[in-house]
C-alpha cells in the first residue's frame, strides 16, 4: 500500500489539515497536521495538540530550508486553529526529518513501535505569549 493515499489526501482535504506551500504557481511542499487521535494513547506534554502526520518537499528543493518554511507556517497556523501543540512520530530511519523538527525547536519524548515501524515520538508545545517552548 503506498503511503499517503490517496484516500489520506482526500480525508486531509475534507479536514482542512492538509498544507500546501506553492511557488510561482507550483506546488514545491505539503503538511498534514490536525486532530487526527491516532496518537493519544502515548504520553504527550501539550494538553490540545494536533498531530503533524505528513509532510513532504518536492525532492529537487530538498535541504534549501523549505521544510523549515512549510513546518513554521504549520506551526502558525495550527496554533491560531486552538491547538496547544504539536506531536508526531519520526521514523528512526530518518535521519532528514530528524534533523528537521530538532532544528525547529522539537523534543524527542519517547519511542514506539507502529504500523510496522521503530519511530521517535517528538513533540513541541506553544507558549501562550505566541513564541513555542519545549514541554
Amino acid at each position: 500500500m503506498e503511503y499517503p493515499s490517496k484516500e489520506s489526501a482526500k480525508a486531509d482535504i475534507e479536514g482542512e489539515s492538509l498544507y500546501v506551500l506553492k511557488k510561482n504557481g507550483e506546488i514545491i511542499a505539503v503538511a498534514s497536521a490536525g486532530g487526527f487521535d491516532e496518537l493519544g494513547h502515548l504520553q504527550w506534554t501539550p494538553e490540545k495538540p494536533c498531530e503533524l502526520a505528513r509532510i513532504g518537499v518536492v525532492p529537487r528543493l530538498q535541504s534549501k530550508g523549505i521544510g523549515t518554511l512549510i513546518l513554521q507556517n504549520v506551526i502558525h497556523a495550527t496554533r491560531k486553529k486552538g491547538f496547544d501543540g504539536i506531536q508526531m512520530l519520526v521514523s528512526k530511519t530518518n535521519p532528514a526529518a530528524l534533523a528537521l523538527y530538532e532544528k525547529n525547536g522539537f523534543e524527542r519524548c519517547g519511542e514506539t513501535f507502529m504500523y510496522g515501524t521503530d519511530f521517535y515520538c517528538y513533540q513541541i508545545k506553544f507558549d501562550p505569549t505566541g513564541g513555542v517552548y519545549h514541554a
